[in-house]
């Protein structure tokens, strides 16, 4: 119904890049959000070619600019040695050869940047505290039930409350998410205390048996963020914000060069989280009735690609041009999922992949070429601002 809102369902990356593209096209939205307050936890994120042009074309682009680092090159190294196996080009030659820039940012800063063009252009419409339970939809409009008796009705909604979505849960019927064994660690590490053959390429993963060691500059080179995942079979909880200790992953990391193990050392104590990778197989209908899904509720990404904020961006410009395109909201939604459901379940599979091939037994006999056809073209060539919709 025309005078009903569109629903969001969770103010994350997605969440917040659906709403921008949706306002984008005049339509008055509701983000419900189960937190107190807006903020993002984590560290750092990528934001790749594909993902930047979504940026622009949402009208952000210039303030990610301004608070992302681009790195000069980036790498892929040798644990033992330090090697760089594999050098790629993070700077002009990308812009070059896909039209759009790379960059590397603060989760915060993204987050915040998201939430002030949101709130720029309705800044009533992210409603805090409210924890979506269940959905209950008609053939004319769609109610989300929060916790506490909080009902809010719209035309339509989407779901973009990640790997555990209670909008997913009320759409499709499947098992829980799967432990992948896998554990992740992320730090954040003042600049400041490193060398130059720490962080020499700019931007790189160190790769090991069973193990990898992702490193980048965020907040204009001042910090640096790392995550460390490994396989790990006897820890399996979830969230955030759960505390770890240097001496634990030191002692996970500790056959791995002095320039990965260096960074470790200088991290903080209180800037160090660990937490368990869980995954999904893809699906084949995001769309039920008068809902759909997007980012990590459609298609949870492991974090091997460093796709998982990217794919969300695009999914929210590409729901945005759908909806631009599309006078029915139902319409929208699956000429939306038609576009986006085979990419975004190709790179969820292509992630699990990428993962085994970081993680092999054999460092040695990494493939360098498969690294490049798969990353480039694949990945860095799409254009969710101007694909076809």
């Amino acid at each position: 119904m025309a005078d009903l809102p569109i629903i969001i369902v969770g103010a994350g990356m997605g969440g917040l890049t659906a709403t921008l593209g949706l306002q984008r096209f005049g339509y008055k939205v509701v983000v419900l959000e189960t937190a107190p307050e807006l903020g993002e936890v984590g560290a750092g994120l990528t934001v790749t070619p594909n993902a930047t042009h979504a940026l622009n074309f949402l009208g952000v682009g210039d303030r990610v600019a301004e608070f992302a680092d681009t790195p000069e090159g980036g790498g892929v190294k040798h644990y033992r040695t330090g090697e760089v196996l594999v050098a790629t080009d993070r700077g002009d030659e990308i812009v070059k050869t896909y039209g759009a820039r790379y960059y590397q940012i603060h989760r915060a800063d993204m987050h915040q940047i998201l939430t002030d063009a949101v709130l720029a252009n309705d800044p009533d419409c992210i409603k805090l505290s409210h924890t979506v339970e269940k959905v209950t939809q008609t053939d004319t409009s769609i109610t989300a039930h929060c916790k506490g008796g909080i009902a809010v009705e719209g035309d339509v909604l989407v779901g973009c409350d990640g790997l555990r979505s209670a909008v997913r849960a009320n759409l499709i019927e499947e098992k829980a998410p799967r432990f992948t064994g896998q554990v992740a660690w992320r730090g954040l590490v003042p600049s400041d205390n490193l060398t130059k053959e720490m962080m020499t390429p700019s931007s790189a993963v160190t790769i090991g048996p069973g193990r990898i060691f992702t490193r980048y500059f965020v907040r204009h080179r001042k910090l640096v963020n790392y995550v460390a995942i490994a396989e790990k079979e006897d820890w399996r909880e979830e969230g955030w914000a759960i505390p770890s200790t240097i001496e634990e992953l030191l002692n996970e990391y500790q056959d791995f060069h002095e320039s990965s193990r260096g960074i470790i050392e200088e991290t903080p104590p209180n800037l160090l989280y660990k937490w368990a990778l869980f995954d999904r197989d893809p699906v084949e209908q995001w769309t039920h009735g008068r809902a759909t899904l997007l980012g990590d509720a459609a298609h949870p990404m492991l974090p091997f690609l460093g796709q998982g904020a990217a794919m969300a961006i695009e999914d929210g410009c590409v729901l945005g041009r759908a909806f631009g395109a599309e006078a029915d909201p139902v319409a929208a939604m699956h000429r939306y999922e038609k576009a986006r459901r085979p990419r975004a379940n190709k790179m969820l599979l292509d992630s699990r992949a990428q993962g085994k091939n970081f993680q092999g037994q054999d460092p040695d006999s990494y493939d360098r070429e498969k690294h490049r056809s798969a990353e480039n073209p694949n990945i860095f060539g799409y254009n969710p601002a101007t694909c076809e919709v």
